[in-house]
């Protein structure tokens, strides 16, 4: 598989595992973890990249929030990568 390949198929797992958690903001370990689970092989760099790269995109399909008391990134679907996702976009 080429490296675009894989950052696509990256970034769609990515976006179904948040889409399976919509209302919740989770950390990439825990997008790791389920990602895994799912048959994913993605390292947290991968999955951060993903996450980032969903976020960056107009209109969002991720919404970044960093933690107040601590450096953790969390990721949470918008209502625009629902969409996405449900449109298999």
């Amino acid at each position: 598989m080429s490296d675009l390949a894989r950052a696509e198929d990256c970034r769609f797992l990515t976006r179904k595992v948040l889409y399976s958690r919509p209302t919740a903001a989770l950390p990439v370990e825990a997008i790791v973890h389920q990602s895994n689970r799912l048959g994913g092989d993605y390292t947290a760099q991968e999955i951060q990249a993903a996450a980032e790269f969903l976020a960056g995109l107009e209109p969002s399909q991720v919404k970044q929030t960093k933690a107040t008391l601590g450096s953790t990134l969390y990721f949470q679907i918008t209502s625009a990568g629902i969409l996405a996702y449900e449109r298999n976009e």
